[in-house]
């Protein structure tokens, strides 16, 4: 208690500290900020796990984590997040980024706590590509590239624990529109993770690296509409494998085919359909293929509502060695009460198939089903403060067991 007093205080402290001193302004290096959030949440199952897996973790029986790091497997969260943020525009390219922390106090899971950085830079010739919008403000070239330096924390259903990894991230996208119908693209972003954290799984960690490649041929419809196809090839790593075997190890080839932009005055977003083939490294394990699809629409009913849609399904590498066939649809609603105050919602629904290695031996589910619902409102309450508040519930299904979580936060955000 006297840990999550001092922690109150200092973070009260320093937001009002920074919105005394600094403001956003100009400057030659470009218009700099500060920005700061603090934020209370009770989560029910902190770790992501049932109540059998986590008392078996927690008897000592599990030899990749700690017992005593399991304290408790629901807990109140303090966490606090001050950031420095700039933009600056150089000729036809516009540099955009942000550096801080992120505090986190656990009240009941104390050796959870953890000071974490958040750093992100972006570069783009035309930043309507890095936002996925058809319509561009260069018509010829369009290129944007992110770097992105971190840790995340969180609980994963996937992965059944409270998972702790740093992770770096670089990518690259490229268009070049050849003539008024037609224009060809290329990216790329490589990813790697560093996981720290022991695992209430029955399997260990390894750090995972992803490097994909895609070309990509486009037919320009209209001005703010593209058909296009999409080819993609990535490999997948797991390094410092203890156990020799992982099917994180493994590459993919997958097409796609598919439309991006304004659909109608109402109706805008991304849809595609294609065919993926999955190769692991493991000898002992059969390829994989299956139609995988990506959608996301936006739909504006008027100047207050508005809903979207999304629905994905695609293979998903662990780094506890396994594979993993996800498909995942969610369905929101954003509307805005009274001029600063807003609302949303939304429901959402999967399914996850795992593939382990043949030499697997240990005895495990082979598919779970999620659902789940929330919703938040949003408060403006003055051009530097907004507040807001949410609640979250989740049903998972594993077919042997079942279990709940619920999720209630409260957040106050300032922008200086």
């Amino acid at each position: 208690m006297i840990k999550t007093m001092r922690f109150l205080t200092l973070a009260l402290l320093l937001s009002n500290f920074l919105c005394f001193l600094y403001s956003a302004k100009d400057t030659p290096l470009g218009q700099i900020g500060v920005s700061a959030s603090l934020s209370g949440s009770y989560d029910s199952r902190v770790f992501g796990v049932s109540s059998s897996l986590f008392n078996e973790s927690r008897s000592g029986s599990n030899p990749y984590i700690l017992s005593e790091e399991l304290e408790s497997e629901d807990d109140f969260i303090l966490k606090f997040s001050p950031a420095v943020y700039f933009n600056k525009k150089i000729s036809l390219l516009k540099l955009s980024g942000s550096a801080g922390v992120e505090i986190a106090q656990f009240v009941k899971n104390s050796n959870k706590s953890y000071v974490i950085p958040i750093t992100t830079l972006v570069i783009d010739f035309d930043d309507t590509l890095s936002k996925n919008k058809r319509f561009s403000n260069n018509a010829k070239i369009r290129f944007d590239a992110t770097f992105d330096v971190g840790q995340q924390v969180g609980a994963s259903i996937l992965e059944q624990d409270l998972v702790s990894y740093t992770y770096f991230t670089s990518g690259l996208n490229f268009r070049y529109n050849h003539s008024t119908k037609f224009g060809i693209g290329a990216g790329t972003d490589y990813t790697y993770r560093h996981y720290q954290s022991g695992s209430t799984g029955p399997r260990p960690y390894s750090d995972l690296s992803s490097l994909p490649l895609r070309a990509r041929a486009f037919y320009i419809y209209s001005e703010k509409l593209d058909l296009f196809t999409e080819y993609s090839y990535t490999v997948s790593k797991s390094h410092n494998n203890s156990t020799g075997q992982s099917l994180a190890d493994s590459s993919s080839h997958t097409i796609s085919f598919g439309v991006n932009g304004d659909i109608s005055s109402k109706l805008s977003g991304i849809a595609s359909v294609g065919y993926s083939h999955l190769n692991f490294d493991n000898a002992m394990t059969a390829s994989q293929q299956t139609i995988i699809s990506s959608l996301t629409l936006n739909w504006k009913y008027n100047q207050k509502t508005s809903s979207n849609f999304s629905l994905s399904r695609s293979f998903i590498p662990s780094a506890q060695g396994f594979s993993n066939l996800s498909t995942s649809a969610q369905f929101g609603v954003n509307h805005r009460f009274i001029e600063n105050l807003t609302g949303s919602g939304y429901v959402t629904a999967g399914f996850s198939e795992y593939t382990y290695p043949a030499s697997d031996t240990l005895e495990d589910v082979s598919s779970f089903s999620n659902y789940g619902f929330g919703f938040s409102i949003r408060k403006l309450i003055n051009k530097f403060f907004s507040i807001r508040g949410g609640y979250d519930f989740s049903y998972i299904d594993r077919g042997s067991e079942d279990f709940d979580r619920h999720v209630l936060q409260i957040q106050m955000t300032g922008k200086f």
